[in-house]
């Protein structure tokens, strides 16, 4: 694991990021031996710090799943028992939202699908800021979660011949997942949020105002909410329109509670809201630094952009101009986000935008994202 002799620096006397990682690499097998291959915070930690080395070295700053596949074993490694600390909580909020939109990518489930729920929880109800953990908890358990879901959908739509248990897995996952809301604390935060419009515009037209958080963590909580919940959405409004495709294809006769289960009508009239909150976080965004958070951003574009182009949003009909305009200014923070070169088509956004519906991994976006 450790290379038997490091050097320290370059000729130049400066560390490269190949020193960096070999150091960090010592660090880790150091942690490993001192206690005594428990898998405690330590060797969490160690690991963790490592996840963006091979990122840096490869110049594009990306954590390696195999990094974050070690973070997931080592709390699976962990017993009952073990205590649930503030620190492995906040490296599991660091990575899981990430590496599940990495794992949408590649077709298989969140390395982080089944440890512990003490780990993302909330924990702090009826406290001060619980609204905003709350929040952030069902975020990132609907993150972690969706790639399950998004590999049911994909093989119902390799294989129609065989929907039986697969469509009734999909849809018992899609129900679970879609009873991850809390619409009070949603609320609540959103009344401590500050509605700003620009000069010369009605402040009571959406496409003309913008949310400021107070805080960072705030914008997270609800963005990061409101971008896995309207993914999930598009996945089970996708999942209906390809049953209802079939059954009249084929007159295929579904079982009357599955047809009852697969029934979205209810949640129609929240897809183009949500699309629109986070349309309102446009301005925000471009004051993120984290690479995390710009990642995360272009993902949600994306969403934003598969319903734009999918649904019939509230003020489309105003002006195709305007429509025009924000489709634009979703394909620029994308490319910005990718540092693509050239820059992605707006074919790219549709291939990513159905990718995460439950199409296939194909494209620009794809490549950009996991090199």
């Amino acid at each position: 694991m450790c290379p038997s002799r490091v050097s320290v620096s370059s000729s130049s006397g400066r560390l490269t990021p190949f020193d960096a990682l070999a150091l960090a690499l010592r660090a880790v097998q150091t942690s490993i031996q001192q206690s005594q291959k428990e898998p405690d915070d330590m060797l969490l930690a160690s690991t963790a710090l490592l996840a963006p080395f091979e990122g840096v070295v490869r110049k594009n700053g990306v954590p390696t799943k195999l990094h974050v596949d070690g973070l997931a074993a080592i709390l699976l490694a962990r017993s009952s028992a073990y205590p649930v600390t503030q620190l492995a909580r906040d490296i599991v909020d660091f990575n899981a939202c990430e590496s599940s939109i990495m794992a949408c990518i590649l077709n298989r489930p969140s390395p982080f699908e089944s440890i512990s729920p003490a780990y993302f929880a909330n924990d702090n109800m009826g406290s001060a800021g619980s609204d905003q953990a709350q929040l952030k908890a069902l975020g990132t358990e609907l993150f972690i979660r969706l790639p399950r879901l998004l590999m049911l959908v994909r093989s119902l739509r390799l294989n129609w011949l065989s929907v039986g248990q697969p469509l009734a897995d999909a849809l018992h996952l899609s129900d679970s997942l879609l009873a991850l809301q809390d619409q009070q604390a949603e609320q609540r935060l959103l009344q401590q949020i500050e509605v700003q419009s620009s000069l010369g515009l009605k402040a009571d037209c959406p496409r003309h105002s913008h949310l400021h958080f107070a805080s960072v963590q705030d914008y997270e909580a609800l963005a990061y909410y409101w971008q896995s919940r309207l993914c999930l959405l598009r996945v089970r409004s996708r999942l209906q329109d390809n049953l209802s495709s079939r059954r009249i294809q084929t007159n295929y006769e579904m079982d009357p509670s599955l047809i009852f289960q697969s029934c979205p009508q209810s949640y129609q009239k929240e897809i183009p809201r949500l699309a629109m909150n986070l349309l309102m976080c446009s301005k925000y965004t471009e004051t993120l630094q984290l690479r995390k958070q710009i990642r995360l951003s272009a993902h949600a574009a994306v969403i934003v952009w598969g319903v734009m182009n999918e649904s019939a949003f509230p003020w489309a009909h105003e002006s195709e101009v305007e429509k025009s305009s924000v489709l634009a200014m979703l394909l620029r923070r994308v490319n910005m986000a990718l540092e693509a070169h050239p820059d992605l088509s707006a074919e790219d956004m549709n291939l990513a935008a159905d990718m995460f519906a439950g199409g296939e991994a194909q494209g620009r976006f794809v490549e950009l994202f996991v090199s």
